[in-house]
């Protein structure tokens, strides 16, 4: 069998290249969506409540709310008031889009940079673990994984920490290795202290770190010196952490955007749940084919194919992991996965909020198994790295073309069907809660800029019976035939019967439609008779 022979570090840069190309191709085809928008409102100092309210409004007037952003501070006290998480991203982030302005294309490629930075990071880990060639086939396997892919091409926090949460493993691998200068403790704490300004999870990290350290100092019984400066490192990262500690804590009081993460559930479903979707997690780090909005005989195919890659490479790390004496549970990365996995599980169980709900929050656990995987294959063909690669490939074309990997509320599916009338269109979208304005942003935005003859306004929500919305435009209404939408995220009861513009009386015509909780009801509207 043929083994891999990636020992040319020359290599690299194509790697590299790979993984940029793969990450900026099609990287505006999807329309922003909701965590991308709050990214987007908070790196420009701004708020969602700056949405004009009851003013009909071109879609192309909407988007002019992502321009002009402020100063850094201001990007700080946005994210520090409005929302729940570190600030270093936003701040960062708010630089970025003063220097390469606010397009899509510019908010996303910030994460690109730092997901091509992860690849380069992955290399030196591996090469640091178990040599170049573990290094390479690391760096290939996070260039292609549709999990890496996915990280870097949304407007988020999450390749930033990956990337520095690779290269702070980097130099706890060396300082476990008694490489230890001065340079690798500093950036050792440096950029565990990062991390934490860059996402809350990336506590875990921190704590998987620490406690494979203690374990091993304990073990092996190092000298008191050894010993005292790893607990000084340690207690520098909390240092430097403390300016911000106070205002975390006010974060972790609060329900803010986790509430969704606390699911009410069968016993049953609550024990069985969180261990599907992690291996769920798993196979999206490897292959991901259309399961979402297609037919039942597709999501069976897709599933079957993805299972027998995901099963066939699982075996492949089987046996590599029988032959590579260097994985075992003794080994620091391994202990290190266990523990990101096990406090996952930790705040899943314990208090009620489900970490493995969304794949994205594996995000402290994917460079690990990543390099695990790695040195897992380093004595496996070369073909099942060609799977791998070619299974990813496969699966970013699939996502890239808005088959795979689906936002649940569907927004570009819902702004384009907002935008298909042949007709003078007027949409009217409620938020019903502030929370739910970066949603109805979203579709408004994902309408076609090429539709014509098009208005939207944000509203209260439309009564019950009869409804005249107060428009303070309401003369921008076309006297001729209209049609108009209702779009209303959460609404329990009917739309009404009747809604009465300026000089138009509107029907519904068609059924109710809902989306992943998101209802629209279409109307037909014609001229009110003198």
């Amino acid at each position: 069998m043929p083994k891999l022979r990636l020992t040319n570090q020359s290599y690299l840069p194509l790697i590299l290249v790979l993984a940029a190309l793969l990450r900026l191709w099609r990287l505006t085809a999807k329309p922003l969506w909701v965590d991308e928008l709050y990214t987007a409102f908070y790196s420009l100092g701004k708020s969602l409540n700056e949405i004009p309210l009851n003013t009909l409004l071109p879609p192309e007037q909407y988007w002019t709310l992502l321009d002009d952003p402020g100063t850094p501070w201001q990007a700080a006290a946005a994210i520090t008031s409005q929302s729940n998480h570190p600030p270093l991203f936003f701040v960062v982030m708010n630089g970025w889009l003063q220097g390469l302005g606010t397009s899509v294309w510019s908010m996303r490629a910030f994460a690109v940079l730092w997901g091509v930075a992860a690849v380069a990071g992955i290399f030196c880990l591996g090469r640091r673990l178990a040599g170049p060639r573990v290094g390479m086939i690391a760096a290939l396997l996070m260039t292609v994984s549709p999990y890496g892919v996915y990280l870097s091409q949304e407007a988020r926090h999450y390749s930033l920490a990956v990337a520095i949460a690779i290269f702070a493993l980097v130099n706890w691998i060396a300082l476990l290795q008694e490489e230890r200068s001065w340079r690798i403790w500093l950036s050792w704490i440096g950029l565990n202290a990062l991390g934490l300004y860059v996402h809350y999870f990336y506590i875990f990290s921190i704590v998987a770190q620490w406690s494979v350290t203690l374990s091993k100092l304990l073990w092996r019984r190092h000298r008191l010196s050894q010993t005292l400066f790893w607990l000084l490192a340690m207690a520098a990262t909390v240092l430097l952490y403390l300016p911000w500690l106070p205002t975390a804590l006010v974060h972790f009081q609060s329900e803010g955007g986790t509430s969704w993460l606390s699911q009410s559930t069968p016993i049953w479903q609550t024990l069985i749940l969180p261990w599907l979707q992690s291996l769920v997690a798993a196979v999206f780090m490897l292959i991901l084919l259309p399961v979402e909005q297609v037919p039942t005989g597709v999501v069976i195919v897709s599933a079957l194919i993805m299972l027998t890659v995901f099963g066939l490479v699982v075996y492949q790390l089987r046996q590599g992991w029988q032959q590579e004496l260097r994985l075992d549970l003794g080994s620091p990365i391994v202990g290190y996965s266990l523990m990101v996995f096990g406090l996952m599980l930790a705040v899943t169980y314990g208090i009620g909020k489900d970490l493995t709900l969304a794949p994205r929050y594996f995000f402290m656990l994917y460079p690990a198994v990543t390099v695990i995987a790695a040195i897992a294959l380093v004595h496996r063909g070369r073909w099942v790295v060609g799977v791998a690669i070619a299974a990813g490939i496969i699966s970013q074309l699939f996502i890239s073309y808005d088959l795979a990997l689906l936002k649940s509320y569907l927004p570009g599916q819902v702004g384009r069907r907002l935008g298909t009338a042949d007709q003078p269109t007027i949409v009217l979208v409620a938020p019903q809660r502030n929370s739910y304005r970066a949603r109805v942003l979203s579709y408004v935005l994902a309408i076609p800029p090429e539709t014509p003859d098009i208005q939207v306004a944000f509203t209260e929500p439309a009564a019950l019976e009869t409804w005249q919305p107060s428009l303070v435009n309401s003369n921008t209404v076309p006297t001729e035939k209209v049609t108009l939408w209702l779009v209303e995220p959460q609404r329990q009861i009917p739309f009404p019967a009747k809604v009465v513009l300026a000089n138009q009386i509107c029907s519904p015509t068609g059924d109710r439609i809902k989306t992943e909780g998101t209802r629209q009801q279409k109307y037909q509207c014609g001229p009110t008779v003198s």
